[in-house]
């Protein structure tokens, strides 16, 4: 299943808009004084460093990105094959496979992030690799930010339905839960919402940033459609990691969202669509509008959002 239940909808987004657009406010009134204090959690971006990133680096270090996770994925398999384990074999046990698949991404992931580190570092790349504060964490902005995963997940269903199925089997057990939840959140926001995203923003603004960041973050899963489902959470995760200035933020909702994805899939429901759940068309189509109204209204909200973002970029860079 790629969906989940939706309660009080309007209510948490409304709550969670007033709280971020008065946080932002905020950031325009203390920038001074958060510059002085720690640079580095600045709402505003650094001085451009020369002509980096252009699109050459932006490809350059998904490059980077894929063939860590290609480079060590094939050598994990083969030296699971000198071991004498199939991966594909049912003789191999689910927490078996599971501890192992960690281990791989775990492994890929520390060399995609170092890699591109490195790289960033050989282009002269400048400014925070990202942002970790905790002043504009918000209760209502984290549980907005799950709930818009939500009503994204059931609006854009239909176009997932038409792409290939794709059900990796990740293992179960111990191993499973730390790859989806603890490594998965934390390296992929590290590298995508922190390094790709700063990046381009230091360099093309916060808009670019966020669709160029997401797009990263689709590519990065390789597939169709997690490729596609992905660029649509990375949207949602880049916002929520902009207003808070906080990594936190959007590792904590990554990780709620593939939590829940890991109970679903146990309990077999990974491949049932809301639809196939409700069993009724009246019902089911009753909650797809009021998640398309959701979403819209949250659209035209972060529309509203990113132009005063932009807008403070642009006097900030006047001055």
């Amino acid at each position: 299943m790629r969906n989940n239940s939706i309660t009080e909808p309007k209510k948490e987004v409304g709550e969670a808009f007033t709280t971020f657009e008065k946080a932002e406010r905020q950031q325009v009134v203390d920038s001074d004084d958060d510059r002085a204090a720690a640079p580095t959690l600045s709402t505003e971006p650094q001085k451009p460093s020369g002509n980096f990133p252009s699109w050459g680096d932006c490809f350059a270090m998904l490059g980077i990105a894929l063939g860590a996770q290609i480079l060590v994925g094939v050598l994990g398999l083969a030296i699971t094959a000198i071991l004498g384990l199939n991966m594909n074999s049912s003789e191999v046990l689910p927490e078996l496979r599971g501890n192992i698949l960690a281990l791989i991404y775990l492994f890929s992931m520390v060399f995609a992030v170092g890699g591109t580190l490195i790289y960033r570092r050989c282009r002269g790349g400048l400014g925070p690799i990202a942002r970790f504060s905790v002043r504009y964490l918000s209760p209502v902005i984290l549980l907005w930010g799950i709930l818009l995963l939500f009503v994204a997940n059931i609006v854009v269903e239909p176009l997932l339905n038409l792409l290939p199925e794709s059900n990796p089997d990740v293992g179960r057990g111990w191993g499973s839960v730390a790859m989806l939840i603890l490594f998965a959140p934390f390296f992929e926001e590290l590298l995508c919402r922190g390094i790709i995203l700063e990046s381009l923003r230091n360099r093309y603004g916060t808009v670019i940033a966020l669709f160029g960041s997401s797009l990263f973050f689709g590519v990065l899963h390789m597939q169709p459609l997690p490729a596609v489902n992905a660029f649509f959470i990375g949207l949602i995760l880049g916002f929520i990691y902009l207003i808070t200035q906080s990594l936190w933020a959007s590792v904590l909702i990554h990780a709620v969202n593939n939590a829940l994805a890991y109970i679903l899939m146990i309990c077999g429901y990974a491949d049932k669509t809301l639809y196939d759940l409700v069993g009724n068309g009246g019902v089911y189509w009753a909650i797809y509008l009021l998640a398309l109204f959701v979403l819209l209204f949250s659209a035209w909200k972060i529309r509203q959002t990113l132009r005063m973002i932009k807008d403070h970029e642009k006097n900030s860079s006047e001055v």
